[in-house]
């Protein structure tokens, strides 16, 4: 997710995966394409790479999936606005009721075969609310750019021109 529009009157944060989308659709199509090639010579094969192209088209329905959230100071609103190839959805919150940004931050350890441990860290962006917490994203990401957007969206949050929606 970045920040895509930064103004007194409105932040833009956008989450767009196209590179994870296309790379998805071409693995299925060489795994159809591989599927149908060896037909004749195995059914097993055909077999496998059928469902192997099945379990990725799965992933694309599941995890691919647009999300943009966009902070509106004369609305006086928050909208997150997620679309996939299952629908779309729309959910709106008072910006009253946004406390503030923060990161959450998941943590997965492993044991390799040799015994070497490895630690997994990946982040994503949560606002605050009265209510709870309240994800922008599923998914969790790693690298910088969770902490990136909590800290536009806080400080969009504190340089308010006035009470939202004046």
């Amino acid at each position: 997710m970045q920040v895509t529009q930064e103004t007194p009157a409105r932040l833009v944060l956008e989450q767009r995966p196209w590179v994870l989308g296309a790379v998805l659709g071409v693995c299925i199509v060489i795994l159809l394409a591989l599927a149908m090639v060896l037909w004749r010579e195995s059914a097993w094969l055909t077999l496998g790479f059928g469902l192997a192209a099945l379990l990725l088209a799965v992933c694309l329905v599941l995890f691919v999936q647009r999300v943009i959230v966009i902070f509106d100071r004369a609305a006086g609103a928050m909208v997150i606005r997620t679309r996939s190839l299952m629908g779309e959805d729309e959910k709106t919150l008072p910006l009253t009721d946004i406390l503030r940004a923060e990161v959450e931050t998941s943590r997965s350890t492993s044991t390799s075969n040799d015994g070497n441990l490895s630690v997994s860290v990946t982040h994503r962006t949560v606002l605050v609310t009265g209510a709870g917490p309240l994800p922008l994203t599923q998914s969790s990401s790693a690298g910088a750019s969770a902490e990136v957007n909590a800290a536009a969206i806080n400080r969009w949050l504190a340089a308010s021109d006035g009470p939202p929606g004046a």
